[in-house]
């Protein structure tokens, strides 16, 4: 069960707070968004840092309609704790053992013919028929079987008993560019993959394209399945639109899931001049008020912050300075009026009058939102709100 704030004695007061009630309302406007379309919701990397278990479990009460994982560990975690609902491998299966599919009913994705008849056979043994999702490459690079090697692909699948190619999907590159043809073009060759399938008469009953930037496009694609993780947690890269550049969640109305926390832990008054942090990387420019937290790059504060990022104390804004540690982070909160030892410290998060998001910490980082969430380390605490 999801741990609630209120349970929870911290031993040290670092810790992410997760709203369950927010993650509830972006599903439900993903929902809306993708109106007849089932919702995949993605959970992978521990639900990009939220914890995958109460993410899934609360995304499953709302309504889910399955879940995709990068591996088999994620998706054993995810029946351990009683999910139901169909599991989509993306990354397919690797070297796991391919009886996994069966003892957890689960569904891998495949990029090329080589496992088929790894499953095929274990099908047999298991007496049953194993699904699975034939991914194609259009154009990101990674898996995805090539569309020339299609018809070879559909030859040798007929070949085989056991087997159901239940899906089909692709994987967009760059969904959020409205400016580059690489979406339109990746398009193009999914529907031509499509017409081929059905020239040869496999029709599958899963067709999947959009991700969360593709939805907020409102791209009409053939699709009966949407698959979506970042817009569950709050964010998307930006849309780049022909005549502006806007931040697509928080236009449409979605709500940052995460609030990454701590307290001010030691205060000292030091004089203009004082070198703060490893390698002397910063010098008070006048007599300042510094503030020690009790958090790190070990808990996911990336290092690339130093004396670049900043935190919420009392609804006002204090400026990290000097470099980030592993386990501490010094504030200047020299224009934090009554700053104290003890005050709640906003590192990710909002307060009244004022927000810190990934997307910020991302931009100044050089990286991407998701990067900033899926690094907050394990041995932070997440508490759960509703």
């Amino acid at each position: 069960m999801p741990v609630a704030a209120s349970e929870v004695k911290l031993l040290r007061p670092t810790w992410a707070e997760i709203s369950l009630s927010k993650l509830g309302r972006n599903f439900a406007r993903v929902r809306e968004l993708a109106g007849e379309r089932k919702v995949m919701a993605v959970v992978k990397a521990d639900a990009y840092g939220h914890g995958a278990v109460p993410v899934a479990q609360a995304l499953a009460r709302a309504g889910a309609d399955g879940f995709g994982v990068a591996t088999v560990e994620e998706a054993i975690e995810l029946r351990a704790a009683g999910i139901r609902q169909p599991i989509l491998l993306l990354g397919g299966l690797y070297m796991s053992d391919p009886a996994d599919l069966v003892e957890y009913d689960l569904t891998p994705a495949v990029s090329s013919t080589m496992r088929l008849d790894t499953y095929a056979e274990a099908a047999r043994r298991a007496g049953r028929t194993i699904g699975f999702h034939l991914k194609l490459d259009t154009g990101l690079g990674r898996l995805g079987l090539p569309p020339d090697r299609l018809p070879a692909f559909i030859e040798h699948y007929r070949q085989l008993e056991g087997l159901e190619l239940q899906g089909f999907f692709t994987h967009l590159a760059s969904a959020e560019d409205q400016v580059s043809s690489q979406t339109d073009e990746q398009i193009e060759r999914f529907d031509s993959g499509r017409e081929t399938l059905e020239g040869a008469g496999i029709r599958p009953a899963w067709i999947h394209v959009s991700n969360s930037a593709a939805l907020l496009a409102r791209r009409s694609l053939r699709e009966n399945m949407v698959r979506v993780g970042a817009l569950l947690y709050g964010y998307c890269l930006p849309l780049v639109l022909p005549d502006q550049r806007e931040r697509a969640a928080e236009a449409a109305g979605y709500e940052p899931v995460l609030a990454l926390k701590s307290r001010i832990v030691y205060l000292k008054d030091v004089p203009r001049g004082t070198p703060l942090g490893y390698g002397a990387g910063f010098y008070t420019p006048r007599t300042s008020r510094i503030a020690t937290v009790p958090v790190g790059y070990a808990d996911g504060l990336s290092r690339a912050l130093t004396n670049r990022g900043r935190a919420i104390i009392r609804d006002r804004f204090a400026r990290i300075v000097g470099a980030i540690s592993m386990d501490l982070t010094l504030l200047d909160v020299t224009d934090v009026p009554g700053a104290d030892v003890g005050d709640e410290v906003i590192l990710l998060g909002r307060s009244e009058h004022g927000s810190v998001t990934a997307l910020e910490m991302a931009e100044l980082a050089g990286t991407v939102p998701y990067e900033i969430l899926c690094s907050i380390g394990r041995r932070v605490p997440r508490l759960y709100t509703q």
